[in-house]
């Protein structure tokens, strides 16, 4: 019997050493979530910071990045488990909105529909601030969570951000 019990520990501790070096072998570096936010951002942008965000529920790296040539700031946030990204913000500091509105709602979503082809619409909102409009969107697919923001005059994207639907190890 006491043989049967230390073979079914033993079975388990062996169980338990492998999932968990599995499991550390999986995570990155913050060289590796630098490399991988990269890929999310116009090339030559700038590297601004890597922030390790492990003290969080969902531990991730926090990468900014700054466009010079069109003034725009990135934010990539890389789970450290896997390396999937987990969101994505941009915000385009000289595109503001416009006195004028020339776009529709349907114009906007589909700019929205042309990166997002299955995007369902939760928010389309013309908004005005201190005398300029703009157009909020809300929306989402079945492996994100989207909100765009539009000039009306032109259609220029002033702000994205998306929250992926990561599934966790």
């Amino acid at each position: 019997m006491t043989r049967k019990i230390l073979a079914i520990i033993a079975a388990a501790i062996c169980t338990l050493a492998i999932t968990a070096t599995a499991f550390a072998a999986e995570f990155i570096n913050a060289d590796q979530a630098r490399s991988i936010a990269a890929q999310w951002v116009p090339a030559g942008s700038t590297h601004l910071v890597t922030k390790d965000e492990s003290h969080k529920y969902a531990a991730y790296y926090e990468v900014k990045f700054y466009d010079n040539a069109t003034n725009t700031e990135y934010e990539v946030e890389v789970l450290k488990n896997g390396g999937a990204v987990k969101e994505f913000k941009m915000d385009a500091q000289t595109v503001l909105g416009s006195p004028r509105v020339v776009l529709s709602a349907a114009d906007v979503q589909d700019l929205v529909r042309k990166e997002f082809p299955n995007a369902t619409f939760t928010k389309v909102k013309l908004d005005s601030d201190d005398g300029l409009y703009e157009y909020e969107l809300k929306f989402y697919t079945p492996e994100l969570r989207g909100e765009m923001k539009f000039n009306p005059e032109n259609g220029a994207l002033m702000e994205k951000e998306l929250k992926y639907r990561v599934l966790f190890n």
